[in-house]
Parts: structure tokens; sequence; C-alpha cells
């Protein structure tokens, strides 16, 4: 197989992935090309790359009033932290609630990394960082939830009955008028939230890693949420990001592509294609930032096989969720990727398989 059918097999799922996305009405055609380009960082989407034409994303998008003052993350990990960070970056207090003083620890050094970094690349002054830290309020246990939150944005591993259990505890410990959030990037909002009160106002608020740099946020209402889009969307914006609309489907946008993306290419490497001439091919023609090797090392397999699970799971029976034989067979060696210094690549660069 040469690298112009290697190209032509899997732009050609992507397409009808993408097609399909707008025919069922999942999300516009617009909000595809800028989740892609925004969240997959393809220098076009797939309608722009066929169509010619670009769809407009500001790249200083206009920030409104903040619809929400008080917002809290429940969790500490990597994407709680990012989230965390992003919204005290705005100007906006928000309160971390972890399970305990190490895990808040961790965050809270985490977060300030963050910061150190980007004063020492003079993007942020030593002033400024302080003022982000200053808004960052850390507290143990749902019970120091502030009585006021008015959304509750729900950020830890990505586990249906963990976050089942997690979101149903803060439904119990919050008002009614608080929306309750869930940062979820395969799961169904309606799955998430199973067993949350009808009557509550749910929705995904997708952030794509790193929380505090990516622009692109997937706004999905839950059941019965449509009102709440609207608020949300105008909330990403006063943080200075991007918002897309999705409908409530397994992996939303950029997950529903990009994720059966790459497992196509990974069984193009079980049946024999080589790791360089796939990456080659996609970096040729369609003119992407890098191949789907390069990408999933940067992303990490285990990663990459979880979220084929979990999508698989919110929607059984569709065989591209299947992980590739080479995603299994070096997630089983500890090859993850950039993380672990080697996956398809090593370390330095040289292919591993």
């Amino acid at each position: 197989m040469n690298r112009t059918d290697i190209a032509h097999a899997l732009l050609e799922r992507y397409y009808a992935d993408a097609d399909l996305l707008v025919d069922q009405g999942v999300a516009s055609s617009d909000d595809v090309d800028v989740a892609m380009r925004l969240g997959a960082g393809y220098p076009a989407g797939p309608f722009e790359t066929r169509g010619g034409r670009h769809s407009a994303v500001p790249d200083a998008p206009p920030r409104p009033d903040s619809p929400w003052s008080a917002v809290a993350v429940v969790g500490t990990g990597h994407m709680a932290s990012g989230i965390a960070e992003a919204v005290a970056r705005a100007g906006e207090v928000v309160t971390v609630i972890g399970r305990g003083a190490a895990s808040l620890d961790r965050s809270r050094a985490a977060i300030g990394a963050n910061l150190d970094r980007s004063v020492g690349r003079g993007r942020l002054s030593i002033q400024d960082a302080a003022l982000v830290v200053d808004r960052i309020r850390f507290v143990t246990g749902l019970d120091a939830l502030p009585d006021d939150t008015e959304v509750v944005i729900e950020a830890v591993t990505e586990d249906l009955a963990v976050k089942r259990s997690v979101l149903t505890q803060i439904d119990q410990r919050v008002g009614s008028a608080a929306v309750l959030a869930t940062n979820t990037s395969s799961y169904r909002v309606a799955d998430v939230m199973q067993d949350v009160s009808m009557q509550r106002r749910t929705l995904a608020l997708h952030f794509f890693n790193p929380a505090a740099v990516m622009k692109l946020v997937e706004v999905v209402p839950g059941p019965a949420s449509d009102s709440v889009a609207a608020t949300a969307a105008d909330w990403v914006r006063s943080l200075g990001k991007s918002p897309v609309f999705s409908a409530d489907a397994r992996g939303f946008i950029v997950n529903r592509l990009l994720i059966p993306y790459l497992n196509d290419a990974a069984r193009l490497h079980d049946n024999g294609c080589s790791v360089d001439d796939i990456d080659a091919a996609m970096k040729g023609a369609p003119g992407l930032p890098m191949g789907p090797f390069a990408l999933l090392d940067l992303i990490g397999l285990d990663v990459t096989v979880a979220a084929l699970d979990s999508m698989a799971e919110a929607e059984p029976g569709d065989e591209r969720l299947v992980p590739a034989a080479a995603l299994i067979q070096l997630v089983a060696e500890g090859r993850l990727g950039r993380k672990s210094g080697a996956g398809f690549y090593s370390h330095g660069g040289t292919h591993a398989r």
C-alpha cells in the first residue's frame, strides 16, 4: 500500500465520520471545522479542506462579562488543575475540591509550576501570577462547597462509575439552581448524569489539555438542559476561549473524529503498513502537523485505549472502537508514548516498531 493509498483510506473514513456528525445533527459543519482546528491542531477542518472555505474563529474571542461568578472544580488531577487555572487567569475566583491535603498540595504545586513557566517565558508578570494564585481556593471534601456555588465542574478520572458517584454526591450537596457540568471527553452527559435529579441543569464542558492554554471548549447540554448552553458559551468566552456546540453523542466532536482515525491508522500498521509510511502519508497531501503515530505518542497510548473503551461502552458494537493489536501490545509492554520514553517511537525519535 503506497502513501497515497494510505492517506486516501484514512481520510475517506475521517470525512465520512464528519459528514455523519452533521447529518445526524450532532454539530454544525462550522463547529466541526473549528473544533478540529482548535482541539486537534489541524490546519483546517474536514469541510474547509474539501470546500476551500474557512470558518470564522476570532484570534481573540470577545470576552463578555462572566455569567457565573461562583465556580467550583471537583478534582485535583491534571485537567481539574488546568481548568481551575484557566478560570483564575480570567480574573474569576474558583474553588478546587479535593479528597485530602496531599491531593490539594499536588494541584497547588502543578498550578504554581505552570505559572512559573509562564513568568519565565515572559507571558505573565510575577504580580499577575500572584493574583492568579490568590483567586484559587483549595478545600477538602464536597461538604466544603460554598453555598452560593453557581456551577460545579466535575473533572475526576474518566471512569463512568466514579463520575456517577461524584456527580450524585454533588447533586445532593448544592442548591437546586446550581448548574452541574462534567469534563468527560468520551461518555455522554446522560450517562454520567444518570443518577442526578431530573430537574438539575446539566451539561458537559469539555476542556482540552492543557486546559489553561487550549482555546477550545465543547459545550454539550444534558437532558432537558438546552437552555443552559448559551450561558455556558458566554462563560467560556469570558475565559478567552472558543466554544463549539455538540449534541450529546459519544466523543462529542473532536474525540469522535480523532480517536477512531488514530485507531484506523494503528490497524493499518497491524496489516503491514510501516509507522514511517503512515505518518509521512498524513503529513503529506493532507498537510497535518504530525502523523497519527507521533500524535498517539503525544496523547498517550493508554489514554487512547481508554478513550476507545469508554466510547465503546457508550455505544457498543462499533468494530472501529476495538483497539488495534499494536496499541494493546505496546500498552502491555509499558510503552505509553512520550511520557514513558517510548511508544510507536523511541524517546529519541527512532521508530520503536
